[in-house]
């Protein structure tokens, strides 16, 4: 059974975002030349690179909820 990992409150936005928007995280990653491990990473927290974050918030023209 593959292990899932729980998302933070931006990982939530930004897979909203990604349904919202018929965008895989699969072809985000390609979008933003990171891996797609990176962006499941980022969807649950264990990578907190902010220029990762502000690329994938840019790709998807969102801003980050405070």
């Amino acid at each position: 059974m593959k292990r899932t990992r729980s998302l933070t409150p931006l990982g939530m936005q930004i897979k909203v975002a990604m349904i919202q928007q018929n965008v895989t995280s699969r072809e985000l990653a390609r979008r933003i030349n990171k891996s797609e491990a990176t962006v499941c990473e980022v969807l649950s927290g264990k990578n907190r690179s902010e220029a990762t974050k502000r690329l994938i918030l840019n790709e998807l023209n969102l801003k980050e909820e405070a």
